[in-house]
């Protein structure tokens, strides 16, 4: 016969606890649940990664061990399809990737601001990022998979590039798409698009013909979706 082992007492489970916030080690930033991070990358030499703390926990003794669960931003250039010209340089996406990382690889705070609020901005700090999708990281997918797009090019709006609005239509359009530098883009007091200008001659040279349609400007947007 097979000797008995010996029956060994099992280990205590270390005790675990949900904090509602953490006080970053060498400042006095309070970090709470659903707030945005810049954390530390394993290379010095790389950019600090952006998460959201989903969950803060302390461990061990006295609750000494603090760990997070995150939820990580992507930058553009770590996703599959990589960066694109629309994208802004601190244009960050949210994932489905989730961690549990020490909170001593916490640097500091971080804002990410919707679209809407990012572009309203009076001037933009370092830590500040901005978010329009939220990005499957198995799939590469986004959502959502259609945005708006703008001028000629047909591009989704970067808040890092000038654009001039028609003043007919209210379409948007970049500089180099209608032939203008940005200093030329910058010193124009009005400004009609391509199509707008030519439906404008239209009615200059032809001021008397009826057209049958309603006396009310009918403004069609150039808004497109893809």
């Amino acid at each position: 016969m097979f000797p008995t082992p010996a029956k060994t007492a099992a280990k205590p489970r270390p005790s675990k606890r949900t904090l509602e916030s953490y006080t970053i080690k060498g400042s006095d930033g309070v970090i709470n649940p659903g707030d945005a991070v810049l954390m530390k990358a394993p290379d010095s030499s790389k950019r600090p990664y952006v998460a959201r703390v989903e969950e803060i926990e302390a461990t061990g003794p006295r609750g000494a061990n603090v760990r997070v669960k995150v939820r990580w931003y992507y930058r553009p250039e770590e996703s599959m399809g990589g960066r694109r010209p629309f994208h802004g340089s601190k244009e960050v996406f949210l994932s489905d990737h989730q961690d549990v990382q020490s909170a001593d690889t916490i640097e500091c705070k971080c804002n990410v601001y919707s679209f809407k609020e990012y572009t309203k901005l009076d001037a933009v700090n370092a830590e500040d990022y901005f978010c329009r999708f939220e990005y499957k990281s198995i799939t590469g997918s986004f959502v959502p998979d259609r945005i708006a797009v703008f001028c000629k090019c047909e591009m989704p709006y970067n808040p890092d590039d000038l654009m001039i609005q028609c003043d007919d239509c209210s379409d948007w359009f970049h500089p180099a798409c209608i032939g203008k530098t940005i200093k030329e883009a910058k010193k124009l007091e009005n400004f009609s698009c391509e199509s707008c200008a030519a439906e404008n001659e239209k009615k200059v040279e032809s001021p008397h013909e009826s057209t049958g349609q309603s006396d009310e400007k009918q403004v069609e947007s150039k808004r497109r979706r893809r």
